[in-house]
């Protein structure tokens, strides 16, 4: 076999490498470095193995063919067609999916002849900590500062300013309050018991209750402030956190489940409750009192407070490295809850299917197995704890250990009164209570800090789809719309729409047509402005979608998609979702027109029946029927029917259609049909192939050319339409 030093490039008759790219799997699906160069001639894999670099396999690349990405446990190859077998060419792990795209995308243009494209496929690192950054982020969670994190919570305190002033006076009245009674002990004992002050026996004793009921009656007020100041406060997080997600495109939520969000939504939200509540609160009050007993401590006994207080630079330090540690833990802890929460939220969507393929125990052991995940990390998180907890205590009672030594001595030496030891006493274990709540608050913080951070992952991801600073107002459209080469791609080196240029004027409906995985929704979607193109631009009336208002472009446009989705609720609220201040009969009205009126009516409460969970309590055709009411009610000027009338029976789709008919009146259509029968009536078709406008023309213009694509297309169909025909007459037809 021939060598290949990847260092030195030594090809073959002295070629020049085109690209190399670098994954994190072996031929052999093992961890291992491994290299994909391309010359002008051929395609090598190469190997890191004990020796060096080897070549493990070479093509040349003029007999490869079809290259592209198959997907593998969390992992992915690319593979390609040679000799008319598939060979893998590289593969690497989810990691390396990015430089797995780049390298097909590069591979695709070679072989098309066209230039190589400039495309960025290295992965992004913390320049600390060396830790992949997510995508289109450059914070490090690994390297977020606490502090910040702890002080942007305060941030959203700032309309309960008030609440927080009052809270801090409170506070440092309960500090005060509890600081009364070892001193009127040291009153007590020394001048009143032991002395000639006995007339102060009842004030001193009548003190005592005095600073007890102070106490709680400050600790009752604060409690009530602390309570409705961290209610305002996570209420805002949670509604903020809401809104941010509501105004993120669809891009974002294609790189997460609902599951996570979910869990952002409620658990960490919560978690922020315990530290507002808990944490913070504890942290002022405990902080004050560590501050004032040693104060204390030094006008008592100096040399005794040296003694008492010795433990603490040790149990400080111990504090601030147990804290670090447990950030982590915790971190891991509330991924595996994310992973949990998701699992759940796909399970529970998923049962018709989950049950229907007897998935249940494949999904009782996958749930089993992530439950164990979360047990385990919480279960390190408090083991830690367990261990940590007792060993500062110790730490501390070591320091009441000496005061009692020491300052027995100065008692039996008569350098020290018995009232002033007993209050000194008094103080010190003060003092650990404050040390010991800190410890714990260390506990509340970890996990709650945690989750703030990824409550302000969300919070921070920055809009792609927002209104421009000089957004266009359109309250009334044309519905003229022209794409001018427009590109597109849903991951980086993966493009799906490659140069799509369309004229269509106001009123005109336009029927998108081609083989599933051609582009047809991928334009959908860009038109909706669920995503923006990566290149070229869709005018609206001659105005760049991404200057108008989205608003207004919202209010216009309108969908009745495939598999619409419904909202728990009635059948009203869903035909109203639209324009929900809207009147019972222009719901009537739309519900009539859109061919639903005769079967709503039908049911015990009519309008107000409730539709359950994703529409499931109607059929198929009826959840279309309520969609297309929603649309007419919404009164859009521009519309878009994505495979309106797929998978319903004949009668249902003539209902159907005749909803429709009366929907495209008078407005911009896009349509995509299953039947390519329905679109017969479209002022135009366009083919699109692989992401490009293959042919434009109307029906029987396209059915003329007898190698083009609608015509394979059409003559496809109607070979499949026999083939059940024929079937269903066999069989004796439809039961």
């Amino acid at each position: 076999m021939a060598t290949l030093s990847l260092d030195s490039l030594e090809l073959p008759e002295q070629e020049s490498a085109l690209f190399i790219t670098q994954t994190d799997l072996t031929h052999l699906g093992t961890i291992g470095t491994a290299w994909l160069v391309v010359t002008s001639d051929r395609v090598f894999r190469m190997e890191k193995t004990p020796v060096g670099e080897e070549m493990v396999a070479s093509w040349p690349l003029n007999e490869l063919a079809e290259v592209r990405i198959e997907e593998l446990v969390d992992a992915s190859a690319l593979v390609a067609r040679h000799n008319g077998k598939t060979v893998e060419l590289i593969r690497g792990s989810s990691v390396r999916s990015l430089h797995i795209a780049s390298a097909q995308k590069r591979l695709e243009c070679l072989a098309e002849g066209r230039e190589l494209p400039q495309i960025e496929d290295k992965i992004r690192t913390c320049p600390k900590c060396a830790r992949p950054l997510p995508e289109d982020s450059d914070l490090c969670v690994g390297c977020i500062n606490r502090g910040k994190t702890l002080l942007r919570l305060f941030s959203f305190a700032k309309p309960y300013r008030f609440r927080l002033i009052w809270g801090t006076v409170l506070t440092f009245g309960m500090t005060l309050a509890a600081l009364l009674p070892p001193k009127l002990t040291q009153i007590l004992i020394d001048d009143v018991l032991s002395g000639n002050k006995r007339h102060l026996f009842l004030p001193v004793v009548l003190s005592f209750i005095g600073a007890g009921l102070l106490g709680m009656s400050l600790h009752i007020a604060r409690a009530r402030n602390v309570a409705y100041l961290s209610m305002g406060v996570v209420i805002d997080i949670r509604t903020t956190l809401f809104n941010k997600i509501q105004q993120l495109s669809l891009a974002f939520h294609d790189k997460r489940n609902v599951g996570s969000l979910m869990s952002r939504l409620t658990n960490d939200t919560g978690a922020l409750y315990d530290v507002l509540v808990d944490g913070l609160p504890m942290v002022l009050q405990n902080g004050m009192l560590i501050l004032g007993i040693p104060t204390v401590l030094f006008f008592v006994n100096w040399q005794l407070a040296l003694c008492a207080l010795a433990p603490v630079p040790f149990v400080v330090f111990a504090v601030n490295r147990f804290r670090r540690k447990m950030m982590r833990v915790w971190s891991r802890y509330w991924h595996n809850w994310s992973r949990l929460s998701s699992n759940l939220s796909g399970v529970l969507q998923g049962t018709r299917v989950v049950k229907a393929f007897h998935g249940e125990r494949r999904e009782q052991r996958r749930f089993e197995r992530k439950a164990k995940d979360l047990a385990r990390s919480g279960y390190k998180a408090e083991v830690a704890w367990a261990n940590f907890f007792p060993a500062v205590q110790f730490s501390m009672n070591a320091g009441a250990f000496i005061v009692w030594w020491v300052g027995g001595l100065q008692v039996l030496n008569g350098n020290m009164k018995v009232g002033a030891l007993m209050a000194f006493i008094g103080y010190l274990a003060m003092m650990n209570q404050p040390l010991m709540m800190l410890q714990r608050v260390i506990d509340w913080t970890s996990r709650s800090l945690t989750a703030a951070e990824r409550v302000f992952e969300i919070l921070d991801t920055p809009l792609d789809i927002d209104d421009a600073r000089d957004a266009v107002p359109m309250p009334q459209i044309e519905g003229k719309v022209v794409f001018k080469d427009v590109h597109f791609a849903y991951e980086k080196a993966r493009e799906v729409l490659h140069g799509i240029s369309l004229e269509v004027q106001p009123g005109e409906m336009i029927g998108l047509v081609g083989h599933s995985g051609a582009g047809k929704s991928t334009i959908i979607n860009v038109l909706m402005r669920f995503y923006d193109p990566t290149e070229g631009t869709i005018e609206l009336d001659g105005v760049d979608l991404r200057n108008i208002k989205i608003e207004d472009f919202r209010r216009q446009v309108g969908v009745v998609m495939q598999e619409n989705y419904l909202f728990p609720g009635t059948i009203r609220d869903n035909i109203a979702y639209g324009r929900p201040d809207c009147s019972i009969e222009d719901v009537i009205g739309a519900a009539k027109a859109a061919n639903a009126h005769d079967f709503i009516v039908g049911f015990p409460d009519g309008y107000d029946s409730y539709v359950g969970e994703r529409g499931q309590r109607l059929s198929g055709g009826e959840r279309q029927r309520i969609a297309i009411a929603r649309a007419i009610l919404h009164n859009p000027k521009v519309l878009i029917l994505d495979e309106a009338t797929a998978s319903v029976d004949t009668e249902t789709e003539r209902l159907i259609q005749e909803a429709l008919e009366t929907l495209v009146k008078n407005r911009t259509v896009f349509a995509i049909a299953h039947r390519l029968s329905t679109l017969r009536n479209a002022d135009r078709l366009v083919v699109i192939d692989k992401g490009r406008v293959a042919e434009v023309g109307t029906h029987d213009e396209l059915l003329a050319k007898e190698d083009g694509i609608y015509r394979k297309l059409v003559d496809m169909q109607q070979q499949i339409n026999k083939l059940h025909e024929s079937f269903m007459f066999s069989s004796g037809g439809p039961d």
